[in-house]
């Protein structure tokens, strides 16, 4: 267990989607498939747009200050979790890229799922955490279908 106040926690939801995006644009960089290449470059479009999302929440001054430094403690336990992307092995091929990008779609899904339940986060933090989350596991069955298709 760890605390965290509201923003930290959404400053941390946007650090993944952050990593999501550089993980695509790798993987873009890396496959040779034309159908990985676009599936890629249209998750990395959606990740930016969940940064986005996040974003706002405390630009647009959605969630009060009062609300944004609020603290809980948190099971960092799916955080934990989250697939390291940072390198994409030289000698891999669009099927061991696609299980990298499954398993973090798979465990961001989770974090969102358990941020949700946290006490004092809000109810519109919440809905936007149930729209990612949701996004997440869209995400997963894109890549879910797109390997189907390779193998």
């Amino acid at each position: 267990m760890k605390v965290f106040n509201v923003k930290e926690i959404i400053e941390y939801a946007i650090k993944i989607e952050r990593e999501s995006f550089e993980f695509y644009n790798r993987a873009y960089e890396h496959v040779t498939d034309k159908d990985v290449k676009d599936l890629t470059l249209q998750l990395a479009g959606e990740e930016v747009d969940h940064q986005n999302r996040l974003r706002q929440l405390i630009d647009e001054e959605i969630i009060s200050s009062e609300t944004l430094l609020k603290e809980m403690e948190v099971d960092t336990t799916y955080m934990d979790r989250i697939v390291e992307t940072s390198t994409i092995p030289v000698d891999a091929s669009a099927i061991d890229v696609l299980n990298i990008a499954l398993e973090r779609e798979n465990n961001t899904e989770r974090t969102y799922a358990m941020l949700m339940t946290l006490s004092h986060i809000g109810d519109d933090v919440v809905k936007v955490f149930e729209e990612l989350r949701l996004q997440e596991q869209g995400h997963a069955n894109k890549i879910i279908a797109r390997m189907k298709k390779i193998s």
